[in-house]
């Protein structure tokens, strides 16, 4: 079975998500905790959004982790 999706691809579209962000091999997802505005979550991240995360995770070894904000963005760098 051929893969759908291509990494750089990938990476470009998650780019124009509000509620991802990667950072160097880790994505980082908001979990919607925040009290500030500019963190809330958009609920941009669809099926489509969910399956390219799980690529980038299971056959690039990216990570994957859920944070309150994107302030801590060199955590695991």
């Amino acid at each position: 079975m051929a893969r759908k999706h291509k990494m750089e691809e990938v990476l470009k579209a998650l780019a124009k998500k509000h509620d991802c962000k990667v950072v160097g091999n880790v994505i980082q997802v908001l979990n919607g905790e925040s009290l500030e505005a500019k963190y809330q979550l958009t609920n941009d991240l669809g099926n489509g959004t969910w399956g390219k995360i799980d690529f980038l995770v299971n056959h690039c070894g990216f990570r994957q982790m859920y944070v309150v904000d994107f302030k801590n963005e060199n955590l695991w760098n």
